[in-house]
């Protein structure tokens, strides 16, 4: 299949959903994907999740418990490039597929191992599991419930598309050192790593404990406090959701005025939200503004809004937006043949480059449907690799970024690959990122960076950039369509100048289209694209927030998309024109939904109304001090559980006998399974399932993600750092998510400072001093006054 990755083959042990999605982001960019399943398929195989997840793959059935088969699957793995899976270190040693097996056996083999915790933590011998994970790591409480307290099961599965980002950015990332130190690797990513790494922009700890949002319920309707700033969802006359964002220089003054609040709220001409909100402002914004929505529909705010350049978009179902016409232009939208439903539409391949399309998805194949082939498949080989043996430290030595960008999203994809290595130059004008007001926000973006402040409308403060693009492999910025262009570095200027550059663009909608001027800020894309239904339940109105959202789903596309662009560079020698809206990288988000042949939402699988599970053997149970979660869907595990609730019965039962037939008596088993917990304590279900082999977890009710900047092993693996001369003095914060067997990931430092390395950057570029001085002095570069110490910072959510 043609797109940048139509050269590697990736060998898929069909294990756990997240290896699925992993696999489709592979597929849906031009690898060939082998998905091997066990016979009659994996416990997850006849969900409606696999027409999106298994789309353009081929799918062989082995059993790899028998020899003749697990030779297949060693066949297969000798002519790959990737092989990725979620076998437990226990299983994989039996199989000989662990990490000193496949080192000695294919040592060109990049093997990306999804665990469940990391095999570095404390929780190593826990079982696998989204909602397990979600439940141990307090990540079901972190976002409370619109309408029940306690724990809400993950709607959105944030953690599986975190894991999956991970991996797949993790394995390109060592595919590219295999073209140096000529050798594979293992690269590891977890569960734990997937929800650390959605979580920075909201959690640090800073010795002062200044943030812009307050620690607890980040849903919470005066979650920021203080800070000049709105975002979140409200309900319109007509009963309809909205949710709107006052982003931007002079965004909340805009959204208050059309509120009917103007005569009661200041006008403010430094960065807006550097200043705190007045009592009064406070209450218009955090109590009264509710009562303001309710006086006009929702298209008619949306209107209002929108012509205003106040962010705000529709709180819609999974799938609804592939009807919108954006969609519709930007040609996002593909329809496949399907067995069950005649057509379905999906979300095209998220990731466009200009001078390497990919080719339009394929329907999911068949259990199987591909064994006839299988000799075929272990017959091929991989090109032979010609590494140039240059040592590295870290698998993105040696590649440099530009980063024109401002706010989050693409900040966050470039913090990514700064941590894998490259270096990453982040280029503002005087006046600095708006996002800089947001002290953990923005260094939760821009850690680990060099900065340097040029006057981009001034001649000669351009030519310096343009000197940084001529030497750079990659650029990448978020500016509305047109604007690039008119300061000079748009995508024709800059690849006259460097034919290798890959120039990246991660607008909110889109270069073209009747969206594409609008402004985009998190969650609202989320929203649009279906995360808060999601998370409501099935028959209620969306949730107020998720975990999980578009900056940090746009950060992680669009480090994924930067790495395709430099392997297909590898191969081709040219430069490319990529694109990657937050709209793509939500769409793929939520790409378990379709709509049918008549254009309706189907989902690919549901919350239920009590905010519990998505069916009777993945859930939490109510017991008599909290709550209990379960995930059994996997043969073995239900007849654990089977066995453990005192219901062997179960195991002869031809209702219960496969995954499929589970499902299909769902709610026989829920009926069961309630009065069991409901009449014991968290500790005692917990005590009696574990001991059974039955995979579970007490659900917490109070948040560990901050706890964890307080690990000593956090510490140690680097998923957490430590810096005592920030600008904001002491601080804590997330480090490396990703784990590396040869060249490891290293996350250090703190946000730079307003220009804190003009001087050092302008110098490499070939200025002398003299010029330097000349650039500064005239106010077309800006090098910080001091490097060192505590800057100011009025923002507190508090």
């Amino acid at each position: 299949m043609p797109g940048p990755l139509d050269h590697l083959t990736v060998i898929e042990l069909a294990d756990q959903m997240p290896v699925a999605i992993a696999a489709m982001l592979f597929a849906d960019h031009g690898a060939e994907v082998v998905k091997v399943e066990p016979k009659g398929g994996n416990w997850f195989a006849h969900d409606l999740t696999r027409k999106s997840w298994d789309r353009s793959k081929r799918s062989v059935e082995l059993d790899v418990g028998d020899a003749a088969d697990l030779q297949s699957l060693r066949g297969l793995l000798g002519g790959a490039d990737i092989f990725i899976h979620a076998l437990e270190e226990k299983d994989a040693a039996a199989l000989g597929l662990d990490r000193e097996a496949l080192e000695r056996d294919f040592p060109e083999l990049v093997v990306c191992a999804l665990t469940a915790y990391g095999a570095d933590t404390p929780f190593a011998d826990r079982p696998y599991g989204e909602s397990l994970a979600a439940a141990r790591l307090g990540t079901m409480i972190d976002r409370s419930s619109s309408f029940r307290p306690g724990p809400v099961y993950l709607g959105h599965p944030a953690l599986h598309y975190g894991q999956a980002f991970l991996s797949v950015i993790g394995a390109l990332a060592a595919v590219r050192a295999r073209r140096h130190i000529g050798k594979g690797q293992r690269v590891e990513a977890s569960l734990l790593d997937a929800m650390i790494a959605q979580s920075p922009m909201n959690n640090w700890w800073q010795e002062e404990g200044i943030s812009y949002i307050k620690a607890g319920d980040s849903g919470a309707v005066d979650r920021f406090g203080r800070t000049r700033l709105v975002t979140g969802m409200f309900e319109c006359h007509d009963g309809l959701h909205l949710q709107m964002h006052t982003g931007g220089q002079g965004g909340f003054k805009a959204a208050m005025d059309l509120l009917g609040f103007g005569d009661r709220v200041q006008r403010v001409t430094a960065p807006e939200m550097s200043v705190p909100l007045t009592d009064d402002e406070y209450n218009i914004a955090r109590v009264e503004i509710f009562e303001a929505f309710k006086t006009k529909t929702r298209a008619e705010w949306i209107k209002l809004f929108q012509a205003a350049d106040v962010a705000a978009l529709p709180v819609l179902e999974p799938a609804e937006v592939l009807l919108d016409e954006q969609v519709e232009f930007v040609g996002q939208r593909v329809a496949l043949p399907d067995p069950d439903f005649g057509t379905i539409y999906q979300a095209a391949p998220a990731v466009r480059m200009a001078n390497t399309p990919t080719a339009a998805p394929r329907p999911a194949p068949a259990v199987g449907a591909d064994n006839g082939a299988l000799g075929e498949l272990i017959g091929r080989r991989r090109a032979a690799l010609a590494a140039d043996g240059k040592p590295l430290e870290r698998p993105l030595e040696g590649i440099k970024v530009i980063d024109f960008s401002s706010f989050f999203a693409v900040g966050y994809g470039g913090r990514l690959l700064s941590d894998l290595g490259a270096d990453v130059i982040k280029v503002e004008a005087p006046g600095g990122d708006q996002m800089r007001p947001l002290p953990d926000c923005f260094d939760a973006a821009q850690r680990g960076k060099r900065d340097i402040v040029l006057n981009l409308k001034d001649p000669e403060a351009l030519e310096a950039a343009l000197k940084l693009v001529a030497e750079a492999d990659v650029v990448t910025h978020n500016l509305r369509p047109g604007k690039a262009d008119k300061l000079g570095i748009g995508y024709e200027a800059l690849s006259k100048i460097n034919p290798r550059l890959l120039y990246v663009y991660l607008p909110g909608y889109g270069s073209k289209g009747p969206k594409s001027l609008l402004k985009s800020f998190a969650p609202l894309v989320s929203g649009w694209t279906g995360l808060l239904y999601e998370g409501g339940g099935e028959g209620n109105p969306p949730t107020r927030a998720v975990f999980g959202n578009e900056d940090y789903n746009n950060g992680f596309l669009g480090a994924a998309g930067i790495l395709m662009g430099l392997e297909h560079r590898a191969i081709s020698g040219k430069g490319d024109y990529i694109e990657i809206p937050q709209l793509h990288s939500s769409l793929w988000t939520t790409s378990e939904h379709f709509l049918d042949a008549d254009k309706k939402v189907v989902y690919g699988f549901r919350l239920d109304k009590d905010q519990a599970g998505f069916n009777a053997l993945d859930r939490i149970y109510r017991t008599t001090d909290g709550w209990l979660c379960i995930s059994c869907r996997q043969d073995e595990r239900f007849v654990a559980l089977a066995k453990a609730v005192g219901r062997e019965e179960w195991l002869s039962d031809p209702r219960f006998a496969t995954a499929r037939d589970r499902s299909a008596n769902d709610a026989a088993l829920m009926e069961a399974l309630k009065p069991f917990f409901a009449q014991k304590n968290s500790e005692e279900a917990f005590a009696l399932l574990d001991a059974a082999g039955a995979p579970c977890e007490i659900a917490r009710e109070t948040s560990w993600v901050r706890e964890a900047l307080w690990e000593d092993w956090a510490v140690a693996s680097n998923r957490v750092i430590e810096n005592f001369d920030s600008m904001y003095g002491h601080v804590r914060q997330f480090g490396s998510f990703m784990h590396f067997s040869l060249t490891p990931s290293f996350a250090k430092g703190s946000a730079p400072r307003l220009g804190e390395h003009t001087r050092q950057v302008l110098r490499e570029a070939g200025y002398g001093e003299e010029q330097i001085d000349a650039l500064i002095e005239s106010k077309k570069a800006m090098q910080a006054a001091d490097i060192t110490g505590r800057i100011q910072s009025r923002v507190s959510a508090a």
